[in-house]
């Protein structure tokens, strides 16, 4: 069982978090496969609830699904080649000499931002593959499924205590992470407790704006927008190495992220939408002549 003990440091409560892989049945399970499995489980369930009840997908449940596994083959391809990029900024570039040393350091661990910027630059090409005339539409339902296995997800970096914690702190809820690759030995940013809150928060925001959207792709481009902001301001508390201008490989790929999430916003927005977060009470003339849509769950 996970312990989480209070010591009193210099005045200040400091919490310290246990977390040793757990073992059942004598096999030990690593952290980061058993928050996995349950980010994907809990994200899944959502999915099923979501396109049976709310049915506001417009694309068919063969074209839906094959976008989304597109998206997830380029996104893990992405999540590969920034892991050996941030690897090879934080070992120096001859650190892989060779295309075999270069592909094998590619499947130690995987880069979230990787992810999203593949996914931003591929949408377009598998939309057009698939023949998907209402792109922004399934970008819309697949953010909501992103958001929430992040906030889910970033939990196995959290008891995992693989060094993705940020620097030393001394505010109250510092902790300690004795176990894992990485342990620490002063009190410390809980970033991935960060991570999951602000993602939860921002989970709750995107359905309610998803219910009154002035436009189809609206909460895709606040999703990108607002996990992008958060993650560059995020980095400043965290120990990554700074690759140029004082920022680090996340960063600068975070305001990529921004920069495409700008330019699909004139690309999505109605020439007579001017503000991205307003409410609105009807629908569109566009979504008004869609004409039968082929709902999911229908």
């Amino acid at each position: 069982m996970p312990e989480v003990n209070i010591l009193l440091t210099s005045g200040t409560l400091t919490i310290v978090c246990m977390f040793p892989n757990p073992e059942i049945f004598a096999y030990t399970i690593q952290w980061y496969i058993a928050w996995q499995i349950t980010a994907i489980v809990i994200s899944s369930l959502f999915a099923f609830y979501y396109l049976r009840k709310k049915k506001t997908v417009e694309l068919s449940v063969t074209k839906l699904t094959l976008l989304i596994v597109g998206l997830l083959m380029f996104g893990y391809l992405g999540a590969n080649i920034f892991s050996l990029l941030d690897y090879l900024t934080e070992n120096g570039w001859e650190a892989g000499k060779t295309f075999v040393e270069s592909f094998s350091i590619m499947g130690n661990g995987l880069r979230w931002y990787g992810t999203l910027l593949m996914i931003l630059l591929m949408a377009p090409f598998i939309a057009k593959v698939l023949n998907i005339k209402n792109l922004p539409n399934g970008l819309d339902f697949i953010v909501l499924l992103l958001c929430l296995f992040t906030a889910v997800v970033k939990q196995a970096c959290f008891f995992s205590g693989d060094g993705c914690y940020g620097v030393y702190t001394s505010l109250p809820w510092g902790m300690y992470f004795p176990y894992g690759e990485a342990p620490n030995i002063l009190p410390v940013h809980p970033t991935p407790l960060y991570d999951s809150v602000f993602h939860l928060l921002l989970f709750a925001l995107l359905l309610k704006v998803n219910k009154s959207k002035k436009f189809e792709g609206q909460t895709m481009l606040l999703f990108f927008a607002g996990t992008s902001l958060f993650n560059i301001a995020l980095e400043f508390i965290r120990r990554n190495p700074e690759i140029a201008l004082g920022l680090t490989l996340s960063q600068w790929t975070y305001i990529g992220i921004l920069l495409l999430t700008i330019g699909y916003y004139f690309k999505f927005k109605p020439s007579n939408i001017s503000f991205i977060l307003s409410p609105v009470k009807h629908q569109n003339d566009a979504s008004k002549n869609i004409s039968n849509p082929t709902l999911i769950g229908k």
